[in-house]
């Protein structure tokens, strides 16, 4: 069996498509059918079909795929055990993070790499958390920082949990609601930057719901963190949610939340990596300094 046969494979099943496989792999779909009707061979069973649309992975090439896939976990720790002893903690790492983790909570864990080293290599990837892990368990990325989704762990990852983040809901520092009482239905007059993040989305929903409102008629859905938004707080009384960690960043500069009865909530946060992985000198390295940012975070702002 050759491992190149295996990785084919699973690019195959993940994209659907010998075509698309082919393609993405810079090699020829003669080459790719050939190598694949070499493992049915050698294995003596079907693992995948053949359809109009692509291809359909049966029940064998399912548990194929999730061997495979601890097989190059494998690799990839053998070849980073070998650039450990070769360059001490240097090497690269592969890290996804949600919209909210990034500024300032692994902006400040990648700070000290580069204030105190070791010489590493850090690839970014900012998605909703629902998509890091998918490309956790894919072996994309080496660990994710996102929220912990009771009942929704991936059998194939790990985990712990780096505390609570709370949201709230904030606006400009001017905002009129900032000055005068009000109530939940002067919150649906105004204007809106919503996540897509179903979660978040949903916060919103339920505390316009619970009071038989709708949603605001005017309102932006995004799926990137509001602070990008910060031109349009600045000339307008849009209203968000944002973490704690950006309202003590630089994406919450001018901006506050909003004092009750506006609700609060909390995700609990986690980082996330696969249970097959092999953990190198620099992934040691980033899970402590990543448990360390956090347990010194600032405290919660006052509302």
């Amino acid at each position: 069996m050759q491992i190149k046969d295996l990785q084919w494979f699973i690019r195959t099943v993940e994209l659907g498509s010998i075509h698309s496989a082919a393609r993405e792999l810079e090699i020829s779909q003669p080459a790719l059918s050939k190598s694949l009707q070499r493992l049915e061979a050698m294995l003596g069973v079907r693992i995948l079909e053949r359809t109009p649309k692509g291809v359909e992975v049966t029940e064998v090439g399912l548990a194929l795929v999730e061997r495979a896939r601890m097989l190059e976990d494998w690799l990839r720790g053998t070849r980073m055990l070998v650039e450990d002893y070769k360059a001490g903690a240097a090497g690269e790492l592969r890290i996804g993070a949600a919209p909210t983790i990034v500024d300032p909570m692994l902006s400040g864990v990648l700070a000290t790499f580069v204030l105190e080293g070791p010489p590493a290599r850090f690839y970014t990837n900012v998605q909703l958390t629902q998509h890091l892990l998918q490309q956790l368990e894919t072996g994309d990325l080496d660990f994710a920082i996102g929220s912990i989704m009771p009942g929704q762990m991936p059998a194939a990852l790990n985990h712990i949990k780096l505390g609570l983040q709370r949201h709230y809901i904030v606006g400009r520092e001017g905002h009129p609601l900032m000055r005068q009482s009000f109530t939940i239905a002067d919150l649906q007059e105004q204007p809106w930057v919503v996540s897509s993040n179903s979660t978040l989305r949903g916060w919103v929903e339920n505390m316009f719901h619970q009071q038989g409102l709708a949603m605001p008629r005017v309102f932006i859905q995004s799926d990137v963190s509001p602070g990008l938004f910060s031109s349009l707080f600045e000339r307008s009384d849009v209203l968000t949610l944002m973490t704690t960690d950006s309202l003590n960043g630089s994406l919450g500069k001018g901006l506050r939340p909003l004092p009750k009865p506006a609700p609060t909530w909390s995700l609990q946060l986690g980082l996330f990596w696969r249970r097959s992985a092999y953990f190198s000198n620099l992934k040691e390295l980033f899970r402590r300094r990543v448990i360390e940012a956090f347990d010194a975070r600032p405290r919660e702002p006052e509302v």
